[in-house]
C-alpha cells in the first residue's frame, strides 16, 4: 500500500508539474506532497519490521512484544475495558496479562489479591486468589495461537496485499478507458 502511495503521488506530481503554477493555492502540492511522505513512512515502517522479522531480530523483536505487553497491561488496568478482558479470559482460560498477578489490586482495593471471577472455574471463585486462578497469561495464549497459526495468518496477509494490488491495476485500467472513450468522443 505504500509503494502505491508513493507511486500515485510521484505520478501526480511528475505528470501535473506544469498546472501547479497555475492554481492560485498551494492544494494539489500539498496532496501530492502527503502522499508521497506517508507512502515513503509505510514503507520504511514496514521494512523496518519486517526486516527485523526475517533476520530474527532480538531487538525488534523485544521491542515488539514489550510495546505490545505495555498496551494490554493498560488495557487490563482499563475498567471500561473489563468486559472484553473476562470475555477473553473465560474463552482461552487464561489469566492477566503474563499471569494472575497483573490483575492485583484492580478489582478489590481492600483485598489486592482478588481476581476476576473471568479467572478461574466456578461462581465466586476469582475471591479465591491465585491458588485458582489459570496458571497461564492471555499474552502467552496469544502468542502460542500466532505461532500455531503462522502460515494461515502469512497466506491471508499475502492474499490481503495480492487483492490490493488488482485493485489499484483494474482502477487504473478503469481510468484509462475511460480516458479513451472521452477521446473518441470529442
Amino acid at each position: 500500500m505504500g509503494v502505491a502511495m508513493l507511486v500515485v503521488g510521484a505520478y501526480w506530481q511528475i505528470s501535473r508539474s506544469n498546472y501547479i503554477d497555475l492554481m492560485p493555492s498551494d492544494e494539489f502540492f500539498t496532496v501530492t506532497a502527503l502522499l508521497i511522505a506517508s507512502g515513503t513512512i509505510v514503507i520504511v515502517v514496514c521494512l523496518f519490521g519486517f526486516i527485523g522479522v526475517w533476520m530474527q531480530s532480538q531487538c525488534v523483536i523485544l521491542i515488539i512484544d514489550s510495546e505490545l505487553e505495555k498496551k494490554l497491561l493498560e488495557g487490563l488496568r482499563d475498567s471500561e475495558k473489563r468486559d472484553e478482558w473476562d470475555k477473553l479470559q473465560q474463552a482461552e482460560r487464561c489469566c492477566g496479562v503474563k499471569n494472575s498477578t497483573d490483575w492485583y489490586g484492580q478489582i478489590d482495593p481492600d483485598y489486592p489479591e482478588t481476581l476476576p471471577d473471568s479467572c478461574c472455574d466456578g461462581p465466586n471463585c476469582g475471591s479465591q486468589g491465585r491458588t485458582v486462578a489459570y496458571d497461564v497469561g492471555c499474552y502467552q495464549k496469544g502468542k502460542n495461537w500466532v505461532e500455531d497459526n503462522f502460515y494461515a495468518l502469512g497466506a491471508a496477509g499475502i492474499t490481503l496485499g495480492v487483492l490490493q494490488i488488482v485493485t489499484v491495476l483494474v482502477s487504473c485500467l478503469l481510468i484509462m478507458m475511460m480516458r479513451r472513450e472521452k477521446t473518441l468522443m470529442v
